[in-house]
């Protein structure tokens, strides 16, 4: 079965970059993403009430509001509390594959008009004790972990995501 629905893009907007711990680092990835949404309805001239879904890529749940970005950044801008979010987690890819996961959904005919995102703040990656949850030991050596290397460390492989992303170019 061929699909023949056309697709466009209608407005693009981005959250900005900035350096580790730079101006940015009070700023959650959630807000971040709610800024991007707004000017991209803005752009486009779409009202809230227009978007049938929202998709967002999101590697790190930096923030305590982060836990499902998609939804929160959405309601924040406005789209209403029926429309579904989905988060999606492919590491560097995670936005790209925000648009991707929109594009399927209006080719399917499941939504006509997809608000698409992907946002990150590093800055505000937590440290974690790992095992502490239910006590610790007199003596026992706490270690803290930092989530931001340990969650962009491929675990098989051994390497960070940045040296990954240098050996595919």
């Amino acid at each position: 079965m061929v699909f023949k629905r056309a697709i466009y893009i209608v407005a693009a907007r981005r959250t900005p970059f900035g350096t580790y711990g730079g101006k940015l680092k009070d700023y959650s990835a959630t807000h971040l993403q709610e800024l991007a949404n707004r000017a991209a309805l803005k752009q486009a001239n779409l009202s809230p009430e227009a978007i049938d879904n929202v998709v967002v890529g999101n590697v790190m749940q930096s923030s305590s509001d982060a836990a499902y970005i998609s939804r929160h950044a959405a309601l924040r801008a406005g789209v209403p509390i029926h429309v579904p979010a989905l988060t999606v987690n492919r590491l560097c890819g995670s936005g790209f594959q925000s648009i991707i996961s929109g594009g399927q959904e209006i080719e399917l005919g499941n939504s006509t008009v997809v608000l698409c995102g992907g946002a990150e703040s590093m800055s505000q990656a937590p440290y974690a004790v790992r095992n502490i949850r239910f006590g610790t030991k007199l003596g026992q050596d706490l270690k803290l972990e930092d989530t931001l290397w340990q969650g962009l460390t491929d675990e098989y492989a051994k390497t960070p995501m940045g040296i990954t992303g240098n050996l595919l170019r």
